[in-house]
């Protein structure tokens, strides 16, 4: 037995030394972004630091983790393997504590001084603040930076990102920040949330909204339900956003269509639908036990929204042709394409609704004016060009 226990605790050791080796990147640990405050372990930030060289400083990913903005840690089982995904794919990984309101099921939920809205907020800028200011120092980029979280975080990560005063208030802006990875965030509308028909959907997710923003006897005395509502805010000069939503949360689905289309986004190029819970989606991102198809798309966003590289259409085919047949239209051929590759490439003809680019148009005579999109994988147009196509008698 003694012999067994020995070879087990060296083949163990073994193993978990070559687990670290293999890992990319090394921990600075609870480093901390503000002054010490009565909750411990809030204020601290860890830096995943890539152990590869790199010719030039890399972009930075700050994960804000979530938890209804009661509960949640910079440190729990799956931030390793989210640290990874994202060390692998080029970027500096911070994950970020800051500080909570009261624990939902504790007595002191609801209670009238308690922490809420903004703390959470102000604490969360102020650790981007600091990385702006310090990431320098582990080899990071600070104009290159992408943010995003679970739940809570995602909603954090995108009031942060459309609500410049926060960022501008430590010296920050809101143009550094390139792009979001939104995790299921909850509260995109947070008035939605507050209403009695929310509440027949979810009283308990009302609960965590109440306690985190204020409950309505609150809101009467100091508004603060609009304010905290990142779909007021977002338009097409904020950084885009990348949606994973589980199929069980139809009403987060409507939020990210309504948040897509203030942003300018092509919702079909930045959402990804799970067939999972609320809970389920937390542990997606980089999980080598599966991901639900999630990593890969999120992976090509981050890429997207860091390189911006444009794509030209590129047209062939003769742009004006005679009018032919009874009804005396023509029919136009063209080959479209884009140099670099697109993710998408969208046509529109005169004022019609922009659609997938056909083989062909059939055409009335006189002039026509076709104007030809391009899309990365940031939902956005890159480029868009428009020609003359002319039909003749």
């Amino acid at each position: 037995m003694l012999l067994v226990s020995t070879c087990l605790l060296a083949f163990f050791g073994i193993s978990g030394a070559a687990a670290q080796a293999a890992d990319p990147y090394t921990v600075e640990s609870d480093i901390a972004f503000g002054p010490a405050n009565d909750q411990p372990g809030s204020n601290l930030l860890d830096i995943y630091v890539p152990t590869a060289e790199s010719e030039k400083p890399r972009p930075v990913f700050v994960w804000i983790h979530g938890g209804g903005w009661f509960t949640g840690d910079k440190v729990s089982s799956t931030m390793p393997f989210k640290a990874k995904t994202l060390v692998n794919a080029g970027f500096i990984f911070v994950s970020v504590n800051y500080r909570l309101s009261p624990e939902l099921s504790g007595p002191l939920a609801l209670s009238k001084n308690r922490l809420r809205f903004p703390t959470h907020y102000l604490d969360a800028a102020r650790a981007l603040g600091w990385v702006s200011k310090n990431i320098g120092k582990y080899g990071g980029d600070k104009s290159e930076m992408l943010i995003g979280g679970d739940s809570a975080g995602g909603q954090i990560s995108t009031l942060l990102a459309t609500k410049p005063a926060y960022l501008k208030a430590r010296g920050m802006s809101t143009r550094q920040i390139k792009g979001i990875f939104s995790l299921d965030s909850v509260g995109f509308d947070v008035n939605r949330m507050m209403t009695p028909a929310y509440r027949r959907i979810n009283a308990g997710f009302q609960k965590m909204m109440f306690n985190a923003f204020g409950t309505p006897a609150e809101e009467k005395r100091k508004p603060y339900w609009s304010s905290a509502s990142p779909i007021r805010f977002a338009d097409r000069s904020d950084p885009p956003i990348y949606f994973v939503v589980p199929t069980t949360s139809p009403d987060r689905w409507v939020d990210a269509k309504k948040m897509s289309a203030k942003l300018g986004q092509r919702l079909g190029l930045v959402s990804h639908r799970v067939r999972t819970e609320h809970a389920g989606v937390v542990p997606l991102l980089g999980n080598p036990a599966g991901d639900m198809g999630v990593t890969r798309p999120l992976m090509r966003f981050a890429r997207a929204a860091i390189n911006r590289i444009g794509s030209v259409p590129v047209i062939r085919g003769d742009r004006i042709v005679p009018a032919t047949g009874p009804a005396r239209r023509g029919t136009v051929r063209l080959q479209i394409s884009a140099k670099p590759a697109a993710r998408l490439i969208m046509c529109r003809i005169d004022n019609q609704k922009p659609t997938l680019c056909p083989r062909s148009w059939k055409l009335e005579t006189g002039l026509h004016k076709l104007q030809v999109a391009t899309f990365d994988s940031t939902g956005r147009a890159t480029t868009a060009v428009t020609v003359n196509l002319r039909v003749t008698r």
